[in-house]
């Protein structure tokens, strides 16, 4: 029953104008190393150095429905860790393996926005890949390691608020 409703509103999804944006769990995403947005293919080959050398766990790959499930739960909980450690919104982010632009935006209230087209102009930007926002997640990796190991890249991030700002939120497990 679940599966048909998440169907259901996939679909429905790509029948709005703007909100249907293809990423690699729909099967329509082409090679991620074709991908536009700057530094995406060094934050794959830098993750899969981190993999090789078991500075980060590997990851299994998942596809279609329960892939994009598994991301839009990890995108979930950073969303409410964003919340709980009282972090504004304003921050677009990229799953590389995917390409999977998400958004979360609001302020006191923080609203997590998936398949978006892109970043916002005024957006904080965070590219990513899955294996680095699990372990970040699951507390394995902190943001800082994340970003000398190049698997994380902070875009839009002049005054390294944003990496304060998840520093804050990934620090607190609750």
């Amino acid at each position: 029953m679940m599966q048909r409703t998440l169907r259901a509103c996939m679909v429905l999804l790509c029948l709005i104008p703007g909100m249907g944006q293809s990423c690699g769990y729909d099967a329509l995403y082409p090679n991620p190393f074709e991908q536009s947005w700057p530094g995406t293919v060094n934050i794959a080959m830098a993750t899969a150095t981190a993999v090789s050398r078991k500075q980060l766990p590997p990851l299994a790959t998942l596809t279609g429905e329960a892939g994009f499930s598994r991301s839009q739960a990890w995108l979930q909980t950073l969303k409410s860790r964003l919340q709980q450690a009282g972090v504004g919104g304003g921050i677009s982010i990229l799953l590389i393996d995917s390409g999977l632009w998400s958004r979360v935006r609001g302020k006191e209230s923080l609203l997590l926005q998936l398949h978006t087209s892109g970043p916002n102009p005024k957006d904080r930007v965070m590219l990513l890949s899955e294996a680095a926002i699990n372990a970040m997640l699951n507390g394995s990796l902190t943001i800082e390691q994340g970003l000398q190991l190049g698997i994380v890249v902070l875009q839009r991030d002049d005054n390294q608020q944003l990496q304060r700002d998840l520093h804050k939120a990934l620090s607190s497990q609750t």
